[in-house]
């Protein structure tokens, strides 16, 4: 016999009679009791304390300054908030294709997600997604922000976004090419106050180191549209009283002007019509093509091969061309950060959204990101512009900015002239033809989504 078993038979019996069954039954039952309410009741945060970190997903094509920027937002909120980028790159998702992973996202309420950056023209598609911003911003707050980038912001009279940049149609010219011109300070000068159309068409005759004197975004996407706006300037609309209307004299005669780059003044190569932003960069500093149109922000995120980046430092932004009225007119771009109405840490992520508009990130953007700020300050202070002198350049450009009609339908509008206007440009059809067709085209759309409304 064991007596170190005897010994511990006997102890336990002895606990066994101290504690009556009774009281067993009690602490089981408390526990299940506990065990439910933890389950049914969201009180774990009380009990695990107030060290638990918010983390906020944002969605954007994250780039260095994202980075930055975020790593500076973290540091600043340890043991808070934590953001945390999802990254969707340019170069492997289109505008369109991104617009298509936000919506599916959304649609499946996934609350995993809770800023997305967007295109300022999708704001009344994803309006009913969005949590309305209103009750995080005074009107004081509100007023420091460019109306341009802002209104783009509303939608319904409901403020469903907020501007993280503005962008702007520009004319980039290539300063060591104009030098070799025989009136260079001439058409310098006339470039910076503002050139026509037809004078820049009558360059042509300038011994060139190429055949071509202007390139611009041809291809079937929004960036086309933007191109065509631009040329219409204030000579046409597309929208008018609600209604779209592309096929008029006017919307004619701009499509026309187009199309006549390529094969009647020979100033733009037949390839345009497969150019996005990226390969319009390229093309035009691979081929040392003085003028193309472009936008400040996508320039410095276009993926250039070595031999075109290093040309970058030639180049100097002027107002796009004058239209036939006098005026020059730049589509106003930019992107929008809304917060998903379905996160479930609206407050914290807010925070970080005013943190991105404060004056230290707007320029830390602007200065590492090449990302034009929305605060008016950066564009009437005497210092900042002294800092970064562009600046006045952009803010005289962005007063002549033309806006994308604010329709909930004009995404597909869009798609379906770009398509279009697209066939002009490859004379698969002609100008007259091509928007005749995009109009029947709209209208039936229209139609069909007045009936399912």
């Amino acid at each position: 016999m064991n007596p170190f078993n005897d010994n511990h038979d006997h102890l336990h019996h002895s606990a066994h009679r101290s504690i009556p069954n009774w009281l067993i039954y009690l602490i089981i039952f408390v526990a299940i009791i506990f065990s439910v309410l933890f389950y049914v009741f969201p009180f774990q945060n009380e009990f695990i304390g107030d060290d638990k970190v918010a983390q906020v997903y944002f969605a954007d094509n994250i780039t260095e300054a994202h980075e930055e920027l975020i790593k500076i937002f973290n540091e600043k909120h340890k043991g808070e908030i934590e953001v945390i980028p999802v990254d969707i790159p340019t170069e492997k998702f289109t505008t369109n294709k991104r617009k298509e992973l936000i919506t599916r996202t959304l649609r499946s309420r996934n609350s995993r997600i809770d800023l997305f950056a967007v295109d300022q023209i999708w704001i009344p598609r994803f309006a009913k997604w969005a949590e309305p911003l209103e009750k995080y911003y005074s009107e004081n707050e509100l007023s420091e922000l460019l109306p341009q980038a802002l209104n783009t912001c509303v939608y319904s009279d409901t403020l469903f976004a907020i501007p993280f940049f503005i962008d702007v149609g520009v004319l980039y010219f290539r300063k060591d090419l104009i030098g070799n011109f025989s009136d260079a300070s001439v058409v310098e000068k006339k470039l910076r106050e503002g050139i026509s159309w037809n004078d820049l068409i009558n360059m042509k005759s300038e011994n060139l180191p190429t055949d071509y004197l202007y390139v611009f975004q041809g291809d079937a996407f929004e960036g086309l549209i933007c191109n065509y706006l631009e040329i219409l300037g204030s000579d046409g609309s597309i929208y008018d009283n609600g209604r779209f209307e592309v096929y008029n004299d006017k919307t004619i005669s701009g499509a026309q002007r187009l199309v006549d780059f390529i094969y009647k003044y020979k100033i733009s190569p037949e390839e345009v019509f497969a150019f996005d932003e990226s390969k319009s960069y390229e093309f035009a500093l691979e081929n040392d093509v003085p003028f193309f149109r472009g936008w400040p922000t996508t320039i410095k995120y276009s993926n250039l091969v070595s031999k075109a980046t290093s040309k970058l430092n030639l180049l100097e932004e002027a107002p796009l061309p004058k239209s036939i009225n006098g005026n020059s007119a730049s589509t106003i771009g930019g992107w929008n950060i809304i917060l998903s109405k379905y996160s479930s840490v609206k407050d914290e992520a807010m925070t970080f959204v005013k943190f991105m508009l404060s004056k230290e990130i707007q320029e830390l953007n602007y200065r590492s990101g090449a990302y034009l700020p929305i605060r008016k300050s950066f564009y009437t202070d005497e210092k900042m512009i002294n800092k970064y002198p562009r600046l006045e350049k952009y803010r005289n450009i962005i007063k002549r900015g033309v806006h994308r009609p604010s329709d909930y339908n004009y995404t597909k509008i869009s798609d379906i002239l770009s398509l279009y206007l697209n066939k002009a440009l490859q004379k698969e059809l002609t100008v007259e033809e091509a928007l005749k067709s995009a109009q029947a085209q709209i209208n039936t759309v229209l139609n069909l989504s007045f009936e399912n409304e």
